[in-house]
């Protein structure tokens, strides 16, 4: 009898033990599911293609690949493979000047100048502080028109950039205003290497990558023979129905300012460094990741974004280019951390950080919207153009329509060769967007892929009255009248 009482006594003290645990599975799953069946979905209707990871209390709830990583040959996206992070690397860059200001190393108030003696444009030099680059408000824009002019092979240190853009003026007057400059990042990266006395990939690596056990995150040299890279994808309007890689849109080699890759549980190794404070201190974490501009619909930070949902504070960063959208978001105060890499089209990630978003601290007006938008666009696509207006005059004072989204599904119908719905969806588009300029290109092109030439002539007149500088409009303009 005493035996079969310790017995008993034991097993209901350990069911005791476990029922927080029980309880807090059961919860993840209530949470995990419905995001698990959504992007099913969207994989098998809309050519989801990544890796999506959420984790609570720092260790992974929910993790899954869809997919491919090298479409052409079919081989698939793992819970392991690496991903262009495109501007999240900014993260990372951020947190190495932090640590270079906490080492008394620098000042986040000096300027450009007191470090890059040689620096080639005087006014940067002189008026624009750490401080100013690290929060996009010095004024200093971006190189992509120049860099898409040059081989790209030869970009693969930090300096190879100055060129582009260093005899550029400034937008503003520094601190003035706002204007995102991946310019900006790389004279952050300058600076690194200035004051370090290593080259901005050494440095990175030995005082980010490695504390935070990041094994497999790197600024990969792209003509070297990379394993478990995922290749990025967009879609074909010229030729509907094929898929484009962006071997040759992409850069060489990773930047200060984006386009190293990582995978998901890295990204996670280093939100995880990051709120253990084993990369700053408390305070200098807090600093680092805090909002100091108006950014989209949060603030920016140093490197970081900062945004309130429902009261919910999330930080982070996205990450964008073409075929390849992802985003690191850390909950501080619900111990949530969740990656969304993928190499596709962009409305797959709008939608699945839209739904995560919903699912951890509930839905906004924005996020609404979104979902709306997605419901309108399916009835304009099932039942016409007429039965999509109607449905928008009914709820025009609840929702607002996400314009970039009609678009990104229309191109979705030209690319499936369904130019007809696609037609009414960019008249859609144009009707309730009458100032857009692309939406006035996009629906030239269903009607040209359709053969309605006269239709299409006249939209991209208007189209380039309105874009007078696109030279490759014109051109196409010439051939159509013809």
């Amino acid at each position: 009898m005493i035996i079969r009482h310790i017995y008993f006594t034991t097993s209901l003290f350990i069911i005791a033990l476990l029922q927080p645990i029980i309880a807090q599975s059961q919860n993840s799953q209530s949470i995990v599911n419905p995001i698990r069946s959504h992007l099913k979905i969207l994989e098998k209707e809309n050519n989801l293609s990544g890796v999506v990871l959420i984790a609570k209390n720092g260790r992974p709830i929910y993790k899954e690949a869809f997919g491919f990583a090298n479409l052409q040959d079919r081989v698939k996206n793992k819970p392991d493979t690496k991903f262009n992070l495109a501007s999240i690397n900014k993260m990372f860059t951020a947190i190495a000047i932090m640590q270079l200001v906490e080492s008394g190393k620098i000042s986040l108030q000096d300027k450009v100048g007191q470090y890059l003696l040689d620096y080639p444009n005087k006014t940067v030099a002189d008026s624009v502080t750490i401080h100013q680059l690290l929060t996009h408000t010095s004024g200093m824009s971006s190189f992509w028109e120049e860099y898409d002019k040059i081989a790209k092979v030869n970009f693969k240190t930090v300096s190879a950039y100055l060129p582009l853009f260093a005899d550029k003026k400034l937008a503003f007057a520094p601190g003035s205003d706002f204007l995102y400059s991946n310019s900006g990042y790389m004279v952050l990266g300058l600076i690194i290497e200035k004051v370090s006395g290593q080259n901005y990939f050494d440095f990175v690596k030995e005082h980010v990558y490695q504390p935070a056990k990041m094994i497999n995150t790197d600024a990969y040299e792209l003509d070297n023979a990379i394993s478990n890279l995922a290749i990025g994808y967009t879609m074909s309007l010229e030729e509907p129905g094929q898929w484009k890689n962006n071997i040759f849109s992409n850069i060489a080699k990773g930047t200060p300012a984006g386009g190293g890759y990582s995978t998901a549980e890295d990204l996670l190794s280093f939100a995880n460094a990051l709120q253990n404070n084993n990369l700053l201190t408390k305070e200098s974490t807090a600093l680092c990741t805090s909002g100091k501009v108006k950014y989209r619909e949060g603030k920016y930070g140093y490197g970081f974004e900062e945004n309130i949902i429902n009261g919910h504070r999330i930080i982070g960063h996205t990450g964008g280019h073409d075929g390849i959208a992802c985003e690191l978001m850390i909950y501080p105060d619900l111990d949530y951390t969740v990656v969304i890499l993928t190499n596709g089209e962009v409305e797959n990630y709008w939608e699945v950080s839209n739904l995560i978003k919903k699912q951890l601290v509930g839905s906004t007006s924005s996020i609404d919207n979104f979902f709306y938008t997605k419901n309108i666009i399916k009835t304009v696509c099932n039942k016409g153009y007429e039965a999509g207006i109607k449905e928008v005059e009914k709820n025009s004072k609840k929702y607002s329509l996400r314009e970039n989204l009609i678009e990104r599904y229309g191109c979705k119908l030209l690319f499936e060769k369904k130019t007809n719905q696609a037609i009414d969806l960019f008249k859609l588009n144009n009707r309730l967007f009458p100032d857009s300029t692309y939406g006035y290109y996009y629906i030239s092109e269903a009607y040209r892929l359709s053969g309605q030439k006269k239709q299409a002539i006249e939209y991209l007149k208007i189209y380039i009255e309105k874009e007078p500088e696109d030279k490759d409009a014109q051109l196409k303009y010439k051939v159509l009248m013809q």
